[in-house]
């Protein structure tokens, strides 16, 4: 193989498939695995936990099984380039550069099928919505086409030399990087037509913003990226640093990285208003991979010896570790924040813990009304979410006055189903739709529960949900990157703050009125809330007065003007609980509003408060379920043994998380009085997380300090446990 086919392979797997994007406080090296000669691509398939990795000497695949880091290798063609994968289909395809084909690997049994492909092949991409493959080739200025469902080809001519390929499967456009003659080919792909767009000179990598419908080419002689509007084909050219190589987008975030390898920089590119912030990191950056869940890019380092350095997309931050000799590809699995890089020095993948999303600290407001969607059609109104259907709504444009800086939100979330509910699911706009629930009413019941929800793209959330449903969506506040107003978290063991079934007093009987304010002074309790609090993390428990429904109960800072929001429902007459982050009001008192009779229990696990000793920042995670009982360990009633093992449950949390954000959900089988949680080897407290008299499945969400990685729960009646995590609070 020639020398300068060997080097256009190596940077070519480097700066194109990556994109197809156990942690600590920063990112650490977990282990490096051997894999084939002269490695040059790397990819994740997220679906299935397996990373594959292009070892271009020893024409053939390493497959490394991401649970296990064990790997197995599968042989390929003549000098393989570089790869690209099909989750849908499970098919990983390899271009075979001086094979002049590709070869299609079947991701559940390791077999291949080989495709003839045209002269050198050395970039591809795949659209999965439509199964089709498209291919790159470098000698013969043309794209081959590769249906996926059959292995039939055919070609469409490009301009010169073309080095990249992206696919924006929103709109079934393909867009070809054409090296020799400064342009961007794009292709039809529902016609295979094509046309032309000039950018800078000597385009060498593309990506796509599937959200914004942008486009963006890394031309390495001019020094600049070149945004194409998808819609309209228009060129806006950015300055960047010298030698741009490879780019990602974070289309969640709308940020763009770009590697300069003739600067050893990197530079953001804010993608709504194209401002950049260039920041040093290792010698000859030639590969990125961009993190959409914590707003994170990770460069290579090939000459620093050898590292990997992420850059947060939010502040240009950066954290460095070192990995194997000279890495030359590099990417990542969001879902485990787990890095790999292929390492020619010695023949090896770096498998690296990755970065924590950046800190986050918590600004409360006035509670207030973002969505209804019982209201006159609108971006906050109607109509109703449709059976197995999502809506998005951008939280910074209601009339709350949250700015574009809330990164994460501290939602209650009520439904009014038309009928059966079978679960509601709420996320960041632009990721993956998380295999979690946020609340369930099987019964049709008006249900609410509280969720803390980081900001996607656009600063949107989306709501999934099984069944027609109205959803309402209130807040009381937001958090965003620290500044001289914002607050940090103090962890609690959950602690009872009041009971109106006690006897008469501040903290205790009688009853609440319907419709009357009650005030409660919460730093007259015996809990251990300090005066400096300036809101509180509460689960808030109603019991039915002499058997008497009641449509809502609000709360809100004492003092402060009753907002027209609610904080629970109980129209079915039976014990409810839900969590809520209330503002503190005059004296430290919150005030409560039932809309008819009722007794309340507040329990309070944390405050929020002035930075200081202890205070913890949040910390967003993909969302992963911690357990799940009916399929580890079976339902259980009184204490659970043994008790829940975050740390050792598989999911995205670093040992020095001092507190958990949980949505549980209970299952019962018959009546279950009560579910407490609470830091495993504590005694039990008096107080309740959840509340199913009724028999119904019931959610709610819960913060819960760390004390030792273990979690204690006891249930008054047989139920099963759903225990789902978010995000976590550290410092």
């Amino acid at each position: 193989m020639s020398t300068r086919l060997r080097k256009v392979a190596a940077l070519t797997g480097a700066a194109f498939f990556v994109v197809l994007a156990r942690p600590g406080l920063a990112q650490t090296l977990i282990t490096n695995v051997p894999v084939g000669s002269y490695p040059v691509a790397v990819a994740v398939n997220t679906q299935t936990n397996k990373i594959y990795v292009v070892n271009q000497s020893s024409n053939n695949v390493t497959v490394i099984d991401g649970a296990t880091n064990l790997p197995a290798t599968v042989g390929v063609g003549t000098s393989p380039t570089a790869l690209a994968i099909n989750p849908v289909t499970n098919k990983i395809y390899v271009t075979n550069g001086d094979g002049n084909s590709v070869t299609v690997i079947d991701g559940a049994t390791n077999s291949t099928t080989t495709v003839s492909a045209g002269f050198y092949p050395v970039a591809i991409d795949v659209n999965p919505v439509t199964n089709q493959i498209y291919v790159a080739n470098f000698d013969s200025a043309n794209v081959t086409v590769i249906d996926g469902a059959s292995n039939t080809i055919r070609t469409i001519g490009v301009g010169t030399t073309p080095w990249a390929v992206a696919v924006n499967a929103l709109t079934n456009l393909i867009y070809v990087a054409n090296y020799g003659t400064g342009t961007v080919s794009v292709i039809n792909g529902a016609t295979g037509t094509t046309a032309t767009i000039t950018v800078g000179s000597r385009p060498r990598a593309i990506a796509v913003n599937v959200l914004t419908n942008q486009i963006y080419v890394a031309n390495f002689g001019s020094n600049t990226v070149s945004i194409i509007d998808g819609a309209t084909d228009g060129v806006t050219p950015v300055d960047v640093g010298p030698g741009p190589v490879a780019l990602a987008a974070d289309a969640v975030h709308n940020r763009i990285y770009v590697a300069n390898s003739n600067g050893d920089t990197a530079t953001v590119i804010d993608g709504a208003t194209l401002n950049t912030t260039t920041v040093t990191i290792g010698s000859w950056p030639n590969a990125v991979a961009a993190d959409p869940i914590r707003a994170k890019a990770y460069f290579n380092n090939p000459n620093d010896p050898g590292g990997v350095t992420a850059v947060s997309g939010l502040d240009g931050s950066t954290v460095n570790v070192q990995t194997g000799p000279y890495p030359m590809a590099i990417a990542l699995n969001p879902i485990t924040n787990i890095v790999y890089t292929a390492n020619q020095g010695n023949n090896s993948a770096s498998v690296v813990a990755g970065a924590q999303s950046d800190p986050l600290q918590f600004m409360p407001i006035a509670p207030c009304r973002m969505v209804d969607t019982r209201q006159p059609p609108g971006p906050f109104g109607g109509p109703a979410i449709a059976a197995g259907t999502s809506r998005s709504f951008v939280l910074t444009q209601s009339d709350c006055g949250v700015p574009p800086t809330a990164f994460a939100y501290s939602l209650n979330v009520t439904v009014v189903p038309s009928g059966p509910l079978g679960f509601l699911t709420i996320w960041p706009t632009g990721e993956t739709q998380p295999l979690v629930s946020t609340l369930n009413s099987p019964d049709g019941r008006v249900k609410a529960n509280a969720a803390i929800v980081p900001a996607g793209a656009g600063s949107a959330v989306s709501v999934f949900t099984s069944d027609t449903t109205n959803v309402l969506l209130d807040i009381n506040g937001y958090f965003q990157l620290a500044n001289s107003a914002t607050l940090e978290f103090y962890a609690l063991a959950p602690c009872r703050v009041f009971d109106t079934r006690n006897q008469t007093g501040h903290l205790g009987g009688p009853y609440l009125h319907g419709a009357q304010e009650r005030d409660f002074p919460v730093l007259a309790s015996n809990c251990p809330v300090p005066a400096s609090a300036l809101a509180y993390s509460l689960n808030l428990t109603v019991v039915p007065w002499q058997g008497k429904p009641m449509g809502y109960l609000s709360t809100w800072a004492a003092g402060g003007n009753q907002p027209l929001v609610s904080t629970l429902n109980n129209p079915t007459a039976t014990i409810v609980a839900n969590a809520a982050i209330v503002p503190a009001g005059d004296g430290g008192a919150i005030a409560v509003y039932p809309s008819q009779d009722t007794d309340l229990v507040a329990d309070i696990d944390g405050y929020f408060a002035a930075p200081g000793t202890g205070g913890l920042s949040l910390y967003s995670t993909s969302p992963c379920r911690v357990i799940d009982t009916r399929s580890n360990g079976g339902g259980f009633r009184g204490q659970r043994n043994p008790a829940i093992n975050v740390e050792a449950s598989g999911c995205v949390i670093p040992a020095n998380a001092a507190a958990w954000a949980f949505n549980l959900t209970a299952i019962p089988t018959g009546p279950l009085n009560y579910l407490t949680l609470w830091p495993g080897g504590l005694p039990m407290p008096l107080a309740s997380t959840l509340n199913a008299k009724d028999g119904a499945i019931t959610s709610n969400m819960a913060i819960l300090p760390n004390q030792n990685g273990l979690l204690d729960a006891y249930a008054a009646g047989m139920t099963q446990l759903i225990l789902d995590i978010s995000s976590y609070f550290a410092p």
